[in-house]
């Protein structure tokens, strides 16, 4: 019987995976809410369009967050990499 083939993963608690998981689900999550914001705001008020601002930025911040963590993952893992091969 043949061995499985390594596919390169790295376990369950491998913090790539981790990390881009988390980050799927701040971005289906905003996909989602901001939807929701957007169809609320044709029919909102002066004070439900400032609650739907105040709401969209603060949506916009946290994903903005899991994206420099992604992006910073990512560059450090490309730094360590390019400067072992140096």
């Amino acid at each position: 019987m043949d061995e499985p083939k390594d596919r390169g993963d790295r376990g369950p608690m491998d913090p790539t995976r981790k990390l881009l998981k988390v980050f799927g689900v701040k971005v289906t999550d905003y996909e989602a809410k901001t939807d929701e914001l957007l169809a609320r705001w044709p029919s909102a008020d002066e004070r439900g369009r400032a609650a739907i601002q105040a709401e969209a930025l603060e949506l916009s911040a946290d994903l903005a967050h899991w994206l420099r963590e992604i992006s910073t993952h990512v560059l450090e893992r490309q730094e360590r990499v390019l400067s072992a091969l140096r």
